[in-house]
């Protein structure tokens, strides 16, 4: 037994054996047994250990029949599912086997608690996954290893880059399948395989089942960095380390309710890196905070991935700051704004000392404002005297920028005109859908219309209005301002949201929640471009099929890069506003902010453009460079530039 346990060390190590019925040898107990009997004279003069080698060759037997029942279990469950032929399949011919490994990988390291579920999750963002195999033994122990099937053949290149990538705290080890993995030894797959049905349905998983998640926004953030950084070739160590946050904050907020009870909820503040300058990111109020960070099932790269976008978003607009991302678990429409005021002050003293304008500075977010940067400001002034600049986003009366309310919008729209540039086109004529139509969706609506554009249709979460010959945005605006609603409009027709996304037009528009083109969706949506002022409203499987299809997509790490680059101008350095103005400026003032000082409208939204227009033609410079979409060249210009800073402060492996 000694023996035996050794060898399934090493095999649990993650060697994968070069020639063929090396595997099956592991686990040939009878032979070991025989050795034992044959050699050692004490054990055939002595009855007793007679009686033991009986009964262990029983036992044998035993599990040897089991294992042959369950591996009939498989193929009955199998052939019920439609997943495999009967026995004639067995007789596939060469050619057939070799296609099938040439859209395959086998998975090495993979932690034996892992479920087909699982690695599915893990690989399908590289592609449709047709099938998912966790290896096993004779008696039906998990061997370390998977066999990922895919759809595409394209898929397995993206699925590679994967090596070293952590499931289940373990880094992973992927490679080609056929020839690629077994140097000539094809008929190794027939034993994988082989092995693979000698345990029950549960550990084998085929298709694209709809009952899977897709991946998530924050998943998908992390396997956007990971693909990034080894276009890179950045060390995996260092690749590591810009993973984990420079800090995780989780506080308890109580406050007392108007009628007087008392009610508690969970703040949260994540810093991520701050290698390129304080730390920013928003502050949003929503009842799903908590199920997004905090629930255990969620990958630990997951939990911290909004925060890391914002590291990458503000690498790729060239502004000197790394990223960070917080908020409560609430529902702002179910509190008062005396409750929201409460609430806000609290979370403030329980984050203050962690918090300031050369640490981390907050913004708004998804159901926050003005009003809450404004009770933050004057939280954090109690304990460290007045400071304006602890927070952007907040009212003009109080230090904010001119433009920061149409900031993102209106950067939604300087992104698209870049775009559109490069293929000779122009707002003017071309037809928009614009899903959303909160702040950002009527502001990219209201200067689409100025410049020309047709918008032909509009939603929100009241309802959706088309107008083929294109709809008066100006009294859009006014009749929802009048009504809180855009049903009702009577210059267009009720159209159902679900079928906005799918609808004919140019450019499209999404402006409200992540994951809202899907595998569901993607294959039927007409437009020629999409860009994204929603964060993540393209998953995955989602973004493969619109890239077959050949649909342009311009990234929301850069598209919706307008409002955090405003936040900068609000806070810009006094330097920078020394060579830029024209007129000039009182000695001994450090930051602009602090001092109160602001540019006009005009001046933000000239240098909003100017950087936007940079930051589009520096990240075709790195799709030209990697020869990538220009997804992957946001990523990798925004992870190099955090990378490349990181470095210089002096980090080693």
């Amino acid at each position: 037994m000694d023996q035996y346990e050794e060898q399934e060390h090493e095999v649990y190590g993650g060697e994968i054996p070069d020639e063929e019925g090396e595997m099956d040898a592991e686990f040939d107990m009878t032979a070991g047994a025989e050795d034992y009997q044959g050699n050692d004279q004490g054990l055939q003069q002595d009855p007793s250990s007679s009686k033991d080698l009986e009964d262990m060759k029983k036992r044998l037997r035993e599990i040897e029949e089991e294992a042959g029942a369950l591996r009939e279990m498989q193929a009955k469950v199998e052939k019920e599912m439609g997943a495999v032929q009967d026995s004639s399949s067995a007789s596939a011919s060469q050619a057939e086997k070799e296609e099938v490994d040439s859209r395959s990988i086998y998975v090495g390291n993979v932690d034996y608690a892992c479920t087909p579920e699982e690695v599915q999750q893990h690989f399908q963002s590289c592609g449709t996954v047709n099938r998912v195999t966790i290896l096993t033994d004779k008696f039906g122990q998990p061997k370390g290893f998977a066999y990922v099937e895919f759809v595409e053949i394209d898929a397995v290149q993206n699925a590679l880059l994967l090596n070293e990538s952590e499931l289940h705290g373990r880094q992973l080890k992927t490679h080609g399948s056929g020839k690629d993995l077994t140097n000539g030894h094809k008929s190794y797959r027939d034993d994988l395989c082989y092995l693979a049905f000698a345990m029950p349905v549960m550990f084998t998983l085929f298709g694209n089942h709809p009952w899977l998640p897709t991946m998530n926004a924050l998943a998908g953030t992390s396997r956007n960095f990971r693909l990034a950084s080894r276009l890179l070739g950045l060390d995996s160590k260092l690749e590591k380390s810009l993973l984990i946050p420079f800090r995780e904050i989780k506080v308890e907020c109580t406050i007392p309710k108007d009628d007087g009870t008392l009610v508690s909820y969970v703040g949260f503040r994540i810093q991520h890196d701050n290698a390129r300058g304080p730390m920013k990111g928003g502050i949003r109020y929503h009842p799903e905070v908590n199920s997004f960070f905090f629930i255990s099932s969620v990958d630990p790269d997951e939990v911290n991935a909004l925060a890391q976008l914002m590291t990458w978003k503000t690498a790729v607009a060239d502004i000197p700051y790394g990223g960070a991302k917080g908020g409560i678990g609430c529902s702002p429409r179910d509190l008062s704004k005396s409750e929201l005021e409460r609430l806000t002050r609290v979370f403030t003293q329980k984050i203050h000392d962690l918090i300031g304008i050369h640490t981390d500075v907050p913004a708004p977010d998804m159901g926050t404002n003005a009003q809450t940067m404004a009770w933050i400001l004057d939280e954090y002034s109690k304990f460290h005297g007045h400071s304006p600049a602890v927070v952007t986003g907040k009212p003009i009366d109080l230090g904010g920028s001119l433009g920061r309310e149409a900031a993102t919008g209106r950067g939604v729209v300087y992104a698209t005109e870049a775009l559109l540039a490069e293929y000779w086109k122009a707002v003017k004529g071309l037809t928009f859908i614009i899903q959303g139509f909160g702040n950002v969706g009527s502001w990219v609506a209201r200067l689409i219309h100025e410049r020309g554009g047709k918008v032909i249709a509009v939603s929100d979460v009241t309802g959706a209005v088309k107008n083929q010959n294109g709809i008066d945005i100006p009294q859009l605006l006014k009749h929802k301002e009048a009504t809180g609603s855009l049903t009702g409009f009577s210059g267009g027709d009720s159209l159902d949201p679900s079928e906005l996304l799918v609808h004919e037009c140019d450019v499209l528009v999404p402006c409200a929640l992540g994951g809202v083109l899907n595998r569901e969706n993607a294959a039927h949506v007409k437009a020629k471009f999409i860009i994204e002022a929603a964060n993540h409203p393209t998953d995955p499987e989602a973004d493969e099929i619109l890239s077959k299809k050949g649909v342009i997509i311009l990234p929301d790490i850069y598209a919706n890069a307008g409002g955090v680059t405003v936040s900068y101008f609000e806070k810009l350095p006094r330097t920078v506003l020394r060579e830029r103005l024209d007129h000039p400026i009182p000695a001994g003032e450090n930051n602009s902010n602090i001092q109160g000082f602001m540019w006009d409208e005009d001046k933000v939204n000239k240098e909003l453009k100017r950087y936007m227009t940079q930051a589009f033609h520096n990240i075709k410079t790195m799709c030209q460079t990697h020869h990538c979409n220009l997804r992957m060249g946001a990523f990798t210009l925004g992870v190099n530039r955090v990378a490349r800073a990181t470095l210089l402060r002096g980090w080693e492996a």
